[in-house]
């Protein structure tokens, strides 16, 4: 790599780090500050699951959805993020093994 390059992308570098810290504002509340009231997302223990053809069926999920998907060896299950926005933490098991999903 050119020496005179490196120095160029360290100057802009610390460039931008000096504006940022010219015109960036911080939050002002104290660390530990819990902005969403502890316990506001209930946590999910071992949800009902539908199968895809059910669900869609049913109107609980679209083709266009969004879900996050975990699979272990042969099974799979998948967590709407429309579901996943309500609760944000959700304890099941796949393939007898205890999971956490997150959102």
């Amino acid at each position: 790599m050119n020496p005179q390059r490196l120095w160029g992308a360290s100057v802009l570098t610390l460039l931008t780090i000096l504006l940022l810290s010219l015109t960036a504002t911080v939050m002002a509340q104290p660390i530990g500050y819990q902005a969403v009231p502890r316990d506001a997302f209930p946590v999910f223990d071992d949800p009902d699951m539908l199968t895809a053809e059910v669900a869609e069926r049913e109107g609980v999920i679209y083709p266009r959805d969004v879900v996050i998907g975990v699979r272990h060896g042969q099974a799979a299950k998948a967590y709407p993020i429309t579901i996943m926005g309500v609760h944000e933490l959700g304890n099941d098991t796949l393939g007898g093994i205890p999971i956490a999903v997150s959102w």
